[in-house]
């Protein structure tokens, strides 16, 4: 069993390296990292959606061996895990058990502000008040230097993303998670409609939950949200058709 995780704008390879910690040992954990970070570091950066689901695509395909896999991402990654999946039901290739995708509304329900396109100070000023990136490489220039070109190039990809609904719901669960502080009317916020509307793209949406915390509430409670995702992954392979 694998869960296949998809990172958050300007992640790379050690993004979830506090939830991998919570990982049982009969679950395979893999990130999938896009060019120019981490270990792909000099990579040409890839700067739309398709481009970067395409490159995803041919990671994940090694992965496909008929046991049971998951695809879990956090915000940029929820997009990508979304497109990813609708590319997997195109080419009839085997399907995850579940997606579960947190700090992200519905796709095409969220007002995405042009943020790729602002002077450096103003962009890391609205990168901080969004919470879009962890306080440890915020609070350190060399790293700030490092990661502008791949969060710029993230950012831009999501500004530009076109959504095309699908004419058949996804067949597999989908299991949302927000952090609570995140959610709401107002600048950086995701309304509660656009949270929903993730039943458009499933036949079997799950309960909506909540964790306390900000955008980044997957590193402030690693242990809790694993736990969540490895039991959705369970249930969702003995019985993918429950509704919680």
């Amino acid at each position: 069993m694998k869960i296949i995780a998809l990172p958050f704008a300007g992640g790379n390879i050690y993004s979830f390296k506090e939830l991998e910690k919570y990982v049982p040992n009969t679950i395979e954990w893999v990130t999938l990292e896009l060019p120019g970070r981490g270990n792909r570091f000099g990579q040409p950066i890839l700067e739309d959606i398709d481009s970067m689901v395409n490159d995803l695509f041919s990671q994940l395909k090694p992965h496909l061996n008929e046991e049971p896999y998951m695809i879990y991402g956090h915000s940029l990654g929820t997009l990508l895990g979304y497109e990813l999946t609708k590319m997997l039901v195109k080419f009839k290739c085997q399907l995850p058990e579940c997606l579960y995708f947190t700090g992200r509304g519905a796709p095409g329900t969220q007002k995405i502000e042009k943020k790729s396109e602002l002077p450096k100070d103003k962009f890391w000023k609205q990168v901080e008040e969004m919470g879009g990136l962890p306080s440890e490489i915020l609070e350190h220039e060399e790293l700030l230097e490092l990661q502008y070109p791949i969060l710029k190039a993230d950012f831009k990809a999501l500004e530009e993303y076109n959504y095309e609904p699908m004419n058949t719901p996804f067949s597999i669960p989908i299991f949302i998670c927000m952090g609570e502080d995140e959610i709401g009317e107002g600048k950086n916020k995701t309304l509660l409609t656009s949270i929903r509307a993730w039943g458009n793209e499933t036949k079997f949406l799950q309960k909506l939950e909540c964790i306390p915390g900000n955008h980044f509430f997957i590193l402030a409670h690693p242990k809790e949200i694993i736990v969540k995702i490895v039991d959705a992954f369970q249930k969702s392979v003995k019985s993918p058709t429950l509704i919680i």
